[in-house]
């Protein structure tokens, strides 16, 4: 799950507490994606007790303790192996896809490659249905806008598409 991937490479870049998380990741991707406290604390309980991370907690005056949160080496392996893990169902969920591509510098270029090349698949599967849902719904006049709602997506398609034709060339001369 995303959510895992970006608490994880939050605590690799630096260790911090779920709050610092939270606002760093939002800063990060611009609001794009988001972590509430009922995503976040339960995330880090079952880190901790993985052993991915460890919990430090510093007593401060007058306030609550301050829970900082370290990534040990089991996380950091947790953490490559779920940006790794990109099966087509999972790719098919753009969050899943651009989260691994925001933190492709942990990877190398080949398992950058393969992700690049496991959504491409996805959105070449999904674009050439369009046609025939177009036949099939907006062709009959029953749904008249939906035409215009699957022109949009074949065009958000073929951007996204170029876009990952631009990327995989970029790791191809790296390998």
């Amino acid at each position: 799950m995303y959510t895992d991937i970006l608490i994880l490479s939050a605590l690799h870049r630096r260790p911090q507490h779920g709050y610092e998380i939270k606002k760093s990741l939002e800063s990060l991707f611009g609001g794009f994606l988001t972590l509430t406290n009922s995503m976040l604390y339960p995330a880090l309980q079952r880190f901790e007790e993985m052993g991915a991370v460890q919990r430090v907690v510093l007593r401060q005056e007058g306030k609550p303790d301050r829970h900082i949160y370290h990534l040990t080496d089991r996380g950091i392996a947790i953490m490559l192996d779920l940006m790794r893990d990109f099966p087509p169902e999972v790719a098919k969920r753009e969050a899943e896809f651009l989260v691994r591509v925001a933190f492709f510098d942990l990877l190398d270029p080949q398992e950058r490659l393969d992700i690049l090349k496991t959504r491409q698949g996805v959105l070449s599967r999904r674009q050439a249905n369009i046609p025939r849902m177009k036949e099939t719904l907006y062709g009959t006049g029953r749904l008249p806008f939906v035409g215009h709602v699957l022109t949009f997506r074949e065009h958000q398609f073929q951007l996204e598409l170029d876009w990952i034709e631009a990327l995989i060339q970029e790791q191809q001369r790296l390998l």
